[in-house]
């Protein structure tokens, strides 16, 4: 038997449920459920609600509930698997919501959180890393559902049938970056919204995110959302100034991000833009040029300039002063000269007065 409620009466439909929802009026809580009480922070509804499914809730659910719970003992509450259990607080941990120590579940807290942004970042080491056969990942995507997953979304992603050259790519992007599934899932997405969907760059990608420890899903939404508005920037920039739209790379966008992290906008960087064309005599938007705009860029936020109007202001206060240097210092050489033009002639008068008397 299924049971339907409607605000505050149940209906019995016969073994069917059907929605009765529409125009009624809104539901209410039941008070008497706040009786007990436990805390979820809103960064779970507000970030990562939209990536994690049943499971994943039932399990972090039981662990907030009850925050040193074991696995054994989520299993028993949730009705849910082992492996399922285990696969969820993976998700929970790439995510920054538990802790990232084996030992225990745990959750993550605010002196663990400031270690973590403490870490220095540097450089990968180059590393030899060899591509599994296509019996060896077979294997993997048998034994390890997460990554079956991506294997699959990929293809949806990408939107063709990986052969093993891709698949070897995505393998290496888990496997020898650190980059754990549910992340690389996202960057694949980031792939294709830059076109950039090459073996060589989903790999630079890659890269690039465990350089900067761009590895948890909070991490890597971010990451995304900042780098969507460098590439809007740089493209509404070169429509512009007749340049090719295409997406730039890396590094380049990383200078366009951090204007933005500045508060800088389309017309102070146009300007920016017209500065470098007119002393560099070029328009193009390659490395150089945007370094040149870069350092003019970097020279109005040292002087706390972030818009057009306040940069103009500013020029015309610097003609201002240099005006009214310039005439000060021509008026005291002209007062200077007639002094000295008297004392001269002053000086001659009186040698011809000496010469009659004698």
């Amino acid at each position: 038997m299924i049971y339907y409620l409607s605000l505050n009466k149940a209906v019995l439909l016969n073994g069917t449920a059907t929605s009765r929802l529409k125009g009624e009026s809104k539901l209410n809580i039941n008070p008497n459920v706040y009786s007990s009480m436990f805390s979820l922070p809103a960064e779970i509804a507000d970030k990562a609600l939209k990536f994690a499914n049943g499971e994943q809730l039932k399990v972090i659910i039981a662990i907030f509930k009850e925050p040193q719970i074991s696995v054994d003992e989520i299993v028993a509450k949730t009705n849910l698997s082992q492996s399922a259990v285990e696969e969820s607080i993976e998700f929970w941990r790439d995510f920054g919501i538990l802790s990232a120590d084996d030992k225990k579940i745990g959750l993550k807290t605010e002196s663990a959180s400031e270690e973590m942004n403490k870490k220095e970042k540097m450089p990968l080491p180059e590393i030899r890393f060899t591509n599994p056969t296509q019996d060896e990942i077979g294997k993997i995507l048998k034994k390890n559902g997460s990554m079956k997953r991506l294997f699959n979304e990929a293809q949806e992603i990408l939107g063709c049938t990986i052969g093993y050259s891709m698949q070897c790519t995505i393998y290496a992007v888990v496997y020898r970056y650190g980059i754990k599934p549910d992340v690389a899932n996202c960057l694949l997405f980031f792939a294709k919204s830059i076109e950039k969907t090459s073996q060589n760059d989903i790999l630079k990608i890659a890269k690039y995110w465990a350089e900067n420890d761009i590895i948890t899903l909070s991490s890597a939404d971010d990451y995304i959302r900042e780098t969507e508005k460098g590439v809007r920037l740089f493209k509404e920039l070169a429509e512009k100034t007749n340049n090719d739209i295409s997406v730039p790379s890396f590094a380049v966008l990383d200078v366009f991000c951090e204007w933005i992290r500045w508060g800088y906008g389309i017309d102070i960087v146009e300007k920016a833009f017209n500065i470098m064309k007119a002393e560099k005599q070029t328009g193009r938007l390659i490395w150089n040029n945007i370094c040149h705009m870069n350092g003019t860029i970097k020279r109005w936020h040292n002087q706390g300039i972030f818009t057009v109007e306040e940069l103009e202001k500013g020029t015309s206060q610097f003609a201002s002063k240099k005006k009214k240097s310039d005439v000060k210092k021509t008026s005291f050489d002209v007062e200077l000269a007639e002094k000295q033009a008297r004392e001269i002639s002053d000086f001659g008068s009186m040698k011809n007065k000496k010469r009659r008397r004698a």
